[in-house]
């Protein structure tokens, strides 16, 4: 299960705030009004001025800048305002950690969610936990680099030279950064689909019940890692080997133009949010 005391300070760490875990409630509510969207939005300063940055953005902007949250909800829509509220929610709850580029952790995080939100959607998963398991995927690595900075630089040194980062972690500090994510997500009360999608994200196949949104969060972390292993006309044909390969069906569509739009646009997002 892992070492038992990074896994009590993973425990000790701050709850999301109340207010922001009635937010993502209401905005992970497919039933739920723009306009009590807006009036619960209005409420937090932090997430209020994202929105409207978000909203004005060259994204999102239009020729005229809107200074309202009612405008920016409507503009921005429900998905987008889901991302909004879910990042904010879990980058505001990390303490800043030395040594660590946030716009360039949370860019890869934010690549991976999108990612994943686009394969769960295929794989006929909620989008919106397929988002957040996706942004939570590599949270494992913030926090152990929070908790015990010394051990988890001998972890990165020995990955650079070629080591497992999990076997590697597991040796030296007696847990794996996916079993540390995964627990609090369950520290957080997200679900427990959620929590297992993280916790077997390594190895789908050992989940003790089988978890789609583990295989999804595997292949939407190797998709962009790999996106050049083969050309532009080769695509279609590499994407339904590797969903193959990860014992997923998925709706092929238009798959492959889908992702390569969202290439990048992980830390775009990450500079506007973080």
């Amino acid at each position: 299960m892992g070492n038992t005391t990074i896994i009590q300070k993973v425990e000790q760490l701050p709850r999301l705030p109340k207010a922001l875990n009635e937010l993502l409630q209401i905005v992970n509510d497919d039933d739920a009004e723009l306009g009590l969207l807006a009036e619960k939005v209005s409420h937090d300063a932090l997430i209020s001025a994202k929105l409207l940055r978000l909203a004005n953005s060259a994204r999102f902007g239009r020729r005229r800048e809107i200074g309202s949250i009612e405008e920016a909800v409507i503009r921005l829509g429900i998905q987008p305002l889901r991302i909004l509220v879910t990042a904010s929610a879990v980058t505001s709850a990390i303490p800043p950690v030395n040594g660590v580029d946030l716009v360039k952790f949370w860019g890869r995080s934010f690549e991976v969610a999108f990612f994943c939100q686009e394969l769960g959607k295929r794989a006929m998963l909620r989008h919106d936990t397929a988002f957040t398991c996706g942004l939570l995927h590599n949270i494992g690595e913030l926090l152990l680099a929070l908790m015990e900075p010394i051990k988890w630089r001998q972890v990165q040194a020995a990955v650079a030279e070629g080591a497992d980062q999990a076997e590697i972690s597991l040796y030296l500090l007696g847990v794996v950064p996916a079993e540390v994510a995964a627990q609090l997500a369950s520290e957080w009360y997200f679900s427990d689909e959620l929590v297992a999608g993280l916790r077997y994200q390594e190895d789908p196949p050992s989940a003790k019940s089988p978890s789609k949104l583990a295989l999804v969060l595997a292949l939407a972390k190797y998709l962009p890692l790999h996106w050049d292993d083969c050309t532009d006309a080769q695509r279609t044909s590499w994407l339904a080997q590797q969903t193959e390969h990860f014992r997923l069906r998925l709706q092929m569509d238009g798959l492959a133009s889908r992702l390569e739009k969202m290439l990048g646009a992980g830390e775009e997002t990450a500079r506007q949010l973080v």
